[in-house]
């Protein structure tokens, strides 16, 4: 079954949150609820759907400080990588002066929640941050890429937990491979396709 998206940038860096539903049933989800959750909540009633689960593509702090507000305002859960699980509760995942650390997170489950009839693949892309994720709606050729992969660039390795090497590989291994047509959907940004990025993005090419 193909999906359909909606974009939200939100907060203070514009964080790409994502609504990302099935049209037959209308069940959602919503992807990297960075900031602004009565926004986000209210874009969500607008579309008439129904929220399933939160996904997070990391745990950065811009990635997650809406996280509290959409999870209770439908009642629904978020996956996080196990690997960033540490650093989405940390109460120094913070960047002052700009962004606060996010309270009143809910804890993460271990199963990623799902759509009736929507299959995706969580790709494991270490390197902006140790359980850094994208998620792969192969049937729709799209990829939801978080901080690993932007339009014509990739995500920063300098910060806690970042690493270059681990970033370069992900990238090579796990994305390089996947259709050119492949439309990726980044965490800042416009979107892209995996074709043209292996065309003109000098770390995927």
């Amino acid at each position: 079954m193909s999906i359909q998206v909606e974009t939200l940038p939100v907060g203070m860096l514009a964080v790409n949150c994502y609504l990302v539903w099935a049209p037959e049933t209308r069940q959602a989800l919503i992807i990297d609820p960075g900031d602004d959750p009565d926004e986000v909540a209210a874009a969500v009633r607008q579309a008439k759907l129904t929220p399933k689960g939160i996904l997070l593509t990391h745990a950065h702090v811009d990635h997650i400080r809406g996280v509290a507000g959409v999870a209770a305002a439908f009642a629904v859960p978020v996956f996080v990588h196990a690997d960033d699980r540490a650093l989405y509760l940390s109460p120094d995942n913070a960047l002052p002066p700009w962004v606060e650390a996010a309270t009143g997170l809910p804890e993460p489950v271990a199963t990623p929640p799902q759509l009736d009839g929507v299959t995706y693949t969580i790709v494991h892309t270490p390197g902006h941050t140790p359980g850094g994720v994208c998620y792969y709606f192969a049937e729709s050729a799209m990829l939801f890429s978080g901080d690993t992969l932007f339009a014509g660039s990739i995500g920063r390795t300098d910060l806690p937990g970042g690493d270059f090497g681990t970033l370069m590989r992900s990238l090579k291994t796990r994305l390089a491979s996947l259709p050119a047509d492949t439309v990726v959907y980044p965490g800042h940004g416009p979107a892209t396709r995996i074709g043209e990025e292996k065309e003109s993005n000098p770390y995927l090419g």
